[in-house]
């Protein structure tokens, strides 16, 4: 018994040809499934390391803000305190 005979009697060419490429496409698509993987998973990572960086630019803008309006609504008693004062002074 020969190889020609066991192929040709038992399992013809063609169904092990298309055996092969199966396997072969089955084991590049895995390739290329676990390679779209990784990059999606480096740009989640990506874009969380981006979004913490945000929300603690936010906070400290919104620190910083308070601290502006603060400012300003004392300014404002100043100026309205000065603005008293010479009202005062303009009516003697």
């Amino acid at each position: 018994m020969t190889i020609d005979d066991l192929f040709d009697r038992r399992i013809p060419l063609a169904l092990v040809a298309a055996l092969c490429l199966q396997a072969g496409g089955v084991v590049w698509w895995v390739a290329a499934r676990d390679a779209d993987l990784r990059f999606q998973q480096r740009r989640i990572d990506h874009l969380e390391e981006t979004a913490s960086q945000s929300r603690t630019s936010q906070t400290e803008i919104l620190e910083r803000l308070a601290r502006i309006e603060e400012r300003v609504t004392a300014e404002a008693h100043v100026l309205e305190q000065i603005e008293r004062q010479t009202l005062r002074e303009n009516r003697r």
